[in-house]
């Protein structure tokens, strides 16, 4: 009797590989920022995530993210210190948020839920010493006439 060796009948089974964790983490801060969403139209509470605290995030879980947001209508540029460039996502209230030093150096990079970011929001000694000095202006070009 000849036997002939035929592979027609092991069962095959085809095993997904796993995401990396990279692209586990990106897809757990995405669930998170639509529960922070939510959260801040519910109860008016903002959030932030600090990427550069979430080395699992990785390289190719960075890249992920940042092309699943995209880009919305709305950016900023501050320069204060070094600059800080604030960019709304394709989805709004989701804010990327980067911050860097005097040589250009990225110091912080968030992604911030809120209405507008923190950064942008005057503060209130701020907003008072702009209102002494448009008095004082407008003090000036009365006396003037």
């Amino acid at each position: 009797m000849v036997s002939i060796n035929t592979f027609a009948n092991i069962p095959i089974t085809v095993v997904p590989l796993p995401q990396s964790g990279g692209l586990n983490m990106a897809m757990t801060l995405l669930h998170e920022i639509q529960a922070m969403l939510k959260t801040l139209l519910d109860t008016g509470q903002n959030g932030t995530l600090d990427l550069r605290a979430l080395p699992a995030l990785g390289e190719e879980g960075y890249q992920f993210l940042k092309e699943k947001l995209g880009q919305g209508e709305v950016s900023a540029r501050i320069q204060s210190f070094g600059r800080s460039e604030i960019q709304e996502t394709a989805y709004p209230g989701i804010w990327w948020v980067a911050h860097y030093n005097q040589d250009d150096d990225i110091l912080t990079e968030l992604i911030e839920v809120n209405f507008l970011p923190e950064l942008l929001k005057s503060p209130r000694d701020d907003v008072v010493f702009g209102q002494t000095s448009l008095g004082k202006l407008l003090y000036e070009l009365t006396e003037k006439k």
